[in-house]
């Protein structure tokens, strides 16, 4: 474990130590959904996203974007929302780093992690061609999946791998975006793997690499993925912390040890 000096843009960002397609959970502070997600989950992260692009000076472009799943939809937006905000949020930063997909080189690892924000492109949901009762909707069941299901389940004592949330019907009915951000997240790798496996006809392993929800056991669906937490993706052993911003200051970590440590700082 190692603090680093510099605020999180010029260590992450200008330092060019974010790859495209690593995760990034979120603790968002003086939020009461937030809060209720966190006591559901019993862990201290309650938002995930992804990196979309990293900056690249040389093809004109200097800022770094995210992609992430919220309760207007699925949005783009400048990391600064995140690294820039310290007295509204703390950020970790954990990678997938099996060797078949960390490579930069366009026929393996980048190949990957190009097809993973790709698909989190197309899922973008253009909100201002729906009607305002669809989208009111969709904030008010994001909401009641997030703000009153998983504290319920925890009230109720339910162990962690089996609080699992689906997509309400209401939801299927009104054919209105109802990713949990992190199993946007979840979604979006098992997607990309899958296609890329198809294209090669491929029978690789991959797709068992990249299950990182510890609770799955045996079969896994779709709406398993979908149901994915930020919890889950804290927790996974599948995917490496790298690194930890809290109130502002950067932390290079490489355990779950470590990121305890930093959050017991202050």
């Amino acid at each position: 474990m190692q603090k680093l000096e510099g605020s999180a843009m010029a260590e992450l960002v200008e330092g060019d130590k974010l790859k495209r397609a690593d995760i990034l959970l979120s603790h968002t502070k003086r939020s009461l959904l937030s809060r209720l997600i966190r006591f559901g989950t019993d862990c201290y992260w309650n938002h995930a996203l992804m990196i979309y692009t990293i900056r690249s000076p040389k093809q004109g472009y200097d800022a770094t974007f995210i992609i992430e799943s919220g309760g207007a939809g699925i949005d783009i937006h400048n990391i600064t929302h995140y690294f820039k905000q310290p007295e509204k949020c703390d950020v970790a930063v954990k990678r997938f780093e099996a060797e078949w997909f960390k490579d930069d080189s366009e026929t393996g690892g980048l190949r990957y992690r190009k097809k993973v924000r790709g698909f989190a492109l197309k899922e973008i949901d253009d909100k201002y061609n729906h009607r305002l009762i669809l989208d009111i909707a969709r904030r008010f069941i994001r909401q009641l999946i997030l703000g009153f299901l998983f504290p319920w389940m925890r009230i109720r004592k339910k162990p962690l791998e089996q609080r699992q949330i689906g997509v309400p019907r209401i939801a299927k009915r009104l054919n209105i975006n109802t990713y949990i951000c992190s199993g946007f997240v979840q979604w979006a790798y098992y997607k990309a793997v899958s296609q890329i496996r198809e294209e090669d006809k491929s029978d690789t392993p991959e797709i068992q690499e990249i299950l990182f929800n510890p609770r799955f056991d045996g079969d896994v669906t779709p709406e398993d993925m979908l149901s994915t937490t930020p919890a889950d993706l804290a927790r996974s052993d599948k995917l490496n912390w790298k690194y930890v911003i809290k109130d502002g200051e950067v932390w290079e970590v490489s355990s779950a040890k470590d990121v305890d440590e930093v959050l017991r700082e202050k």
